[in-house]
């Protein structure tokens, strides 16, 4: 079977995707196989994930996404924005806002212009459930102790939780063993951390050491963006820089919601050949 493909990327965050808009032609229990081979960078494309574009059933469109280990079980809202990206280029939808069906629901994603889209992530939450808000009295931060050392961390759940870490001094080795820690931490829930630079009240710097098919810039720089806020260190709207992007990140007072603007683009388009019985 011969498969055309866009390649995608955000903030180096790198994504496939497949049309499958006007006929289908991928027998859908191959999908998880076919996102495994399509991801590899040795044999395959090369990426950290596969969208694959169907009609809607209420809406323009829909999406399935599958990480690079063939997972469908995580929501990617860079998957969305890029999906957004393609759509709009393409005239498959409206010019003010896209609406995407996918088994996490219906994402409505808005088009600032041809090249910045914006995603709502949803109300901040602590791991029980509780409402954040930036004028709580309560204090969210924690403290534990790696490898012999006393770490503060803020945790912030948008769907998933992820963990927060102020850290201009921390050396290379101290980031990844603190990674390490919270990723192993439960073995059924695996937590992303992102270690934040304040450059000032509106500018900040993130790092992550995200495993590859875990990658999500949108979601990181949302959880680094709340965690910033609640510390009292940034404002409600943030340019965030996330490798070789810029992101920007904003606070609604009205709605609580977090909103996410990005920049996906095009890496190249073609064709891959992939054969159904091997």
């Amino acid at each position: 079977m011969e498969l055309n493909f866009y390649k995608l990327q955000i903030g180096g965050n790198d994504l496939i995707l497949v049309n499958q808009l006007s006929k289908p032609t991928i027998d859908e229990t191959l999908l998880p196989r076919l996102s495994k081979i399509l991801c590899k960078r040795s044999k395959g494309v090369g990426s950290n994930g596969v969208i694959y574009l169907y009609p809607g059933i209420e809406h323009e469109v829909q999406i399935k996404f599958y990480n690079s280990k063939g997972s469908s079980n995580n929501i990617s809202y860079d998957a969305f924005l890029c999906t957004a990206k393609y759509v709009f280029d393409y005239g498959l939808s409206g010019s003010e806002y896209i609406v995407i069906e996918s088994t996490f629901g219906v994402i409505t994603v808005d088009c600032i212009d041809s090249t910045s889209f914006r995603i709502s992530l949803g109300e901040p939450t602590t791991e029980s459930g509780e409402i954040i808000t930036e004028n709580s009295m309560s204090d969210y931060s924690k403290q534990v102790v790696i490898e012999g050392r006393s770490t503060v961390y803020t945790p912030v759940t948008l769907r998933e939780t992820g963990i927060s870490i102020f850290f201009p001094n921390k050396q290379e080795n101290d980031k990844k063993e603190i990674s390490n820690y919270f990723r192993c931490l439960r073995k059924k829930k695996q937590y992303r951390t992102v270690f934040i630079n304040i450059f000032n009240e509106e500018e900040i710097g993130v790092e992550t050491y995200s495993q590859y098919y875990k990658r999500d810039n949108c979601f990181i720089s949302a959880i680094a963006g709340v965690s910033s806020v609640i510390n009292g260190l940034c404002d409600r709207e943030l340019t965030i820089y996330y490798r070789s992007d810029t992101i920007f990140f904003q606070w609604d007072r009205e709605d609580n919601h977090v909103y996410i603007t990005g920049q996906p683009g095009y890496v190249f388009s073609g064709s891959f050949y992939f054969d159904e019985e091997s």
